[in-house]
């Protein structure tokens, strides 16, 4: 019986000795979930020592407002990418109440209009146009045909005093890696593959419908900037998304 007690005392004496020990031990730390890596949006034209053409693309009667501008969204080089048959083109507008008439033809010297539309620019900001797909197995945009786009402003009555800007874009088919790449759900991720390949008009189309959908999310308005300031288009990486057409 004594060997007994003698026992259960040394056992209670252990279980009092392990219950104390936790408060001698500093506290485990936790360990931190694994950060993830930010991934941009990092855009690099084919021909990244192209002059800056769009200057030179931009044409300002006598009979407009000094103050006027539009700059389109676009590389240096005022040429760009797409892939898709009927793609998004985007430009600042400084003028509220501004009649705007934007003009897509095939750059083959025929001047036969592929796609014209006019419309109103309510507030200064940037504005998108979407070609409407024609249909009935007619296609917008051919593939590997370059087409020029203009953005101008009626001043007079003289078409020679109007203001304009104007550029290119030419429509290939993907590689069957980017295809892949192109599978994913995510946006944010096709925005990316867009970039790696130089393919400009999908990109900014790509984050401009993201961010109208998210208008306040912070990190993409980050990606948004980051995007234009690679352009040289900081002066309008701030302006608000306005109308699209």
């Amino acid at each position: 019986m004594k060997r007994f007690l003698h026992f259960t005392a040394l056992a209670i004496a252990v279980c009092a000795i392990a219950l104390s020990l936790p408060s001698f031990l500093p506290p485990m730390q936790a360990v931190p979930a694994p950060m993830l890596l930010s991934q941009n949006v990092k855009f690099k034209p084919p021909d990244v020592d192209a002059p800056d053409n769009r200057q030179s693309a931009t044409h300002r009667g006598n009979a407009c407002p000094q103050d006027l501008s539009i700059v389109p969204l676009i590389p240096k080089s005022n040429d760009g990418l797409t892939l898709a048959e009927s793609p998004t083109f985007l430009a600042y507008v400084s003028h509220p109440s501004t009649q705007v008439e934007f003009t897509l033809q095939a750059d083959d010297g025929k001047g036969i209009d592929a796609y014209k539309t006019t419309f109103k620019v309510e507030k200064p900001g940037i504005i998108e146009v979407s070609i409407p797909s024609k249909g009935e197995g007619k296609k917008t945009l051919e593939v590997n045909q370059r087409y020029q786009w203009s953005f101008a402003v009626a001043c007079n009555d003289d078409p020679s005093g109007n203001y304009f800007v104007k550029g290119f874009v030419k429509r290939i088919e993907p590689e069957e890696t980017l295809k892949k790449d192109l599978a994913n759900p995510d946006p944010m991720a096709r925005a990316i593959a867009y970039a790696e390949n130089n393919i400009w008009y999908d990109t900014i189309g790509t984050l401009a419908k993201m961010w109208r959908g998210s208008p306040n999310d912070a990190s993409l308005r980050a990606e948004w900037k980051q995007l234009l300031q690679s352009q040289k288009l900081e002066s309008v990486a701030d302006q608000p998304l306005v109308q699209s057409f």
